[in-house]
């Protein structure tokens, strides 16, 4: 994989820089392409396919990857149905998915591949989390963590140290949940890894709010918005713009919150993100019914005339 300004273009995207992932595998793609290895150009397609996802495109990462022959190389395939698995449960096609993930997993183990079974097993983590089946998906990010501190490296270890973290913050163990969160939240700024110290900003920001500090809620939202904002990763920068609609919601700030909510569920639709379109919708009624409590709480009349 080619080296760009000293990093390969796999590193660069991992670090959340972006454009320079994109410029390397560009690059490395249109050489390759001419002659080069099928390896090392499967690995910059699949980059380019991850870029696409992370800007909300992930229909067209799953057509842009299955617009070439596989690759030959059983590593490759199984890093490629990984992909692919993740993408499809991101779209709710969760069957699929886990289809997907299997296969890999078999690939990976003939080839005794520790630091990719590791990488399916986050992939696993974030499919069961959309499915809501918490204690399955801390299960999965243990397992990654454990191979993290085999195989060494920042990216398995952070990534397991925050989904276990995540696991603990949706199930509202906020306390519990914020040292997995702060330890991850430390590995990734020491690799310099800023989408990655976003991810970890918007976990604690929930923690925050759930123990009812929103002052540092919404510095730590703030902070993530903009940098999601800037590197235009639309997932996280949605649930971010949700995130900072909670923070209103709780200072009984209605009609913010609901400006927040709807931006939300409109990037949320625009990225065929399911689960988002089904939160922030669910966000935007409880705020109007808040909203009608509250008017009704101030005008007794009102309510009782609503009620004939």
């Amino acid at each position: 994989m080619e080296v760009y300004g000293g990093a390969s273009s796999l590193e660069l995207l991992r670090l959340g820089d972006l454009n320079g992932a994109e410029n390397a595998a560009d690059r490395e793609v249109a050489r390759l392409e001419g002659g080069g290895s099928s390896e090392c150009v499967w690995r910059s397609r699949m980059v380019c396919a991850e870029l696409r996802a992370l800007r909300g495109d992930v229909e067209g990462s799953l057509s842009y990857l299955e617009g070439f022959s596989p690759p030959t190389n059983a590593t490759d395939c199984a890093r490629l149905r990984m992909l692919q698995g993740s993408y499809e449960g991101s779209l709710g096609h969760y069957r699929r998915a886990d289809q997907l993930l299997s296969e890999a997993e078999t690939l990976a183990r003939y080839e005794n591949a520790a630091e990719l079974l590791g990488e399916i097993d986050l992939s696993r983590g974030f499919i069961f989390f959309l499915q809501k089946n918490y204690f399955a998906s801390e299960k999965s990010y243990r397992e990654a963590l454990k191979v993290g501190g085999q195989a060494g490296g920042w990216y398995l270890r952070g990534h397991g140290l925050w989904g276990v973290g995540k696991t603990r913050m949706i199930r509202t163990e906020y306390e519990e949940a914020i040292p997995w969160l702060e330890e991850s939240l430390a590995i990734f700024e020491a690799a310099g890894a800023r989408l990655s110290i976003a991810l970890v900003w918007g976990e604690l920001g929930v923690c925050r709010l759930g123990l009812g500090r929103d002052e540092e809620a919404m510095e730590l939202f703030r902070k993530a918005e903009m940098v999601n904002r800037d590197a235009g990763f639309v997932h996280n920068y949605q649930v971010v713009l949700a995130n900072i609609g909670n923070v209103y919601l709780y200072r009984r700030d209605y009609f913010t919150a609901l400006s927040y909510y709807r931006s939300a569920l409109w990037l949320a639709r625009e990225i065929k993100d399911p689960v988002s379109v089904k939160k922030w919708s669910y966000n935007i009624n409880l705020a109007y019914a808040r909203l009608r409590a509250a008017v009704d709480q101030r005008h007794p009349g009102h309510a009782e005339r609503s009620a004939v």
